[in-house]
């Protein structure tokens, strides 16, 4: 397989900068919109940093963090710890994402769902965005230093450094297991969430962590089968790219059963039997897709189908979560 790494263009040594942009080095506020050819443009710039953060993304840590805080005992009275918790976690994630795209927009230019990104097309620099990570991570060590306590801190930290700076510099273009260590990062919320509340670690919030790891393959490698020939473009060493579609299909639904299994757990720790219900059925249904797409051949059917099961997954996670969060309004 060819190298992964993309030429650095002549003026840009360190490979950071779009091709297309390298000589750009003005700062958020300079950039024009190359897309209408007008001058500088609040809204465009408030969009900007929102894809910028990846807050689509975010918005989704946050809710598995919130769901970790209410499963906490005595959530209500810390209810301070628990909103410095969630914009902490809020901030701290956004910065992750500003640190994937500051690396990554020269491969960003070969994908077509990422072209348009704003590093990618020149409209923010790098060092407008490198900028804009600093405060966002500022701002998060300050509230959650303030509010809650050093090891949510500390966890954390340790998501954004796993996400921003070990996947995206050094899992995602070196393996096509990146996905599988890399999602460790991802599923720290609601253990973060958790100990924002107690301060302490306990076995509910850990079987939610490897729930969202153990998803995130079964998660990504659909949209990876969607995306393979843009990986390919790009030589980022993606599953589908590496083993081939057969492999990647059996590793979905490998981790789609596994994922079904540990979403049963929390119903065995809590004697939550609505969450178990809605376990059951949802990962049912989830594993059920995974087999259709296995069985699928190989066309355009089956990569509509992988890009609705990728779709179909973040839906099942959003349920499960507010599935123990009806199970314990409804049993305690």
């Amino acid at each position: 397989m060819k190298s992964h790494m993309i030429a650095s263009p002549p003026n840009d040594p360190d490979g950071l900068l779009p091709a297309a942009s390298a000589s750009l080095t003005g700062t958020v506020t300079g950039k024009l919109d190359r897309r209408s050819g007008n001058g500088f443009q609040p809204g465009l710039l408030l969009h900007d940093l929102w894809v910028l953060a990846k807050a689509r993304v975010v918005s989704l840590l946050v809710f598995t963090a919130a769901v970790g805080e209410i499963l906490a005992p005595h959530a209500l009275i810390h209810w301070q710890a628990a909103l410095a918790g969630l914009l902490g976690i809020a901030l701290a994630g956004g910065a992750g994402g500003v640190l994937n795209q500051i690396v990554e927009p020269d491969l960003d230019q070969h994908m077509r769902r990422t072209l348009h990104r704003p590093l990618a097309e020149g409209r923010i620099s790098r060092r407008g965005a490198m900028l804009y990570a600093m405060v966002l991570m500022s701002a998060a060590i300050a509230i959650l230093a303030w509010g809650t306590n050093p090891l949510t801190l500390v966890l954390t930290l340790a998501g954004t450094v796993g996400y921003g700076v070990v996947y995206t510099l050094y899992l995602k273009p070196s393996t096509p297991w990146n996905i599988v260590w890399g999602g460790l990062a991802g599923a720290l919320p609601p253990l973060i969430g958790w100990t924002a509340i107690t301060g302490s670690i306990a076995a509910l919030p850990v079987v939610l962590v490897l729930l969202v790891f153990v998803w995130t393959p079964a998660h990504f490698w659909p949209l990876a089968i969607n995306c393979r020939r843009d990986y390919a473009k790009a030589c980022i060493p993606m599953l589908p790219c590496t083993h081939g579609i057969d492999r990647t299909r059996k590793e979905v639904l490998n981790y789609a059963i596994l994922t079904w299994g540990v979403s049963l757990i929390p119903a065995l720790l809590t004697g939550d039997w609505i969450y178990g219900g809605i376990a059951w059925l949802s990962g049912a249904w989830f594993v059920g897709m995974a087999l259709r797409l296995k069985a699928l051949p190989e066309g355009p059917e089956m990569d509509q189908y992988a890009r609705s099961m990728f779709a179909y997954s973040i839906s099942y996670l959003f349920l499960l979560y507010t599935g123990l969060i009806l199970g314990r309004l409804l049993i305690g």
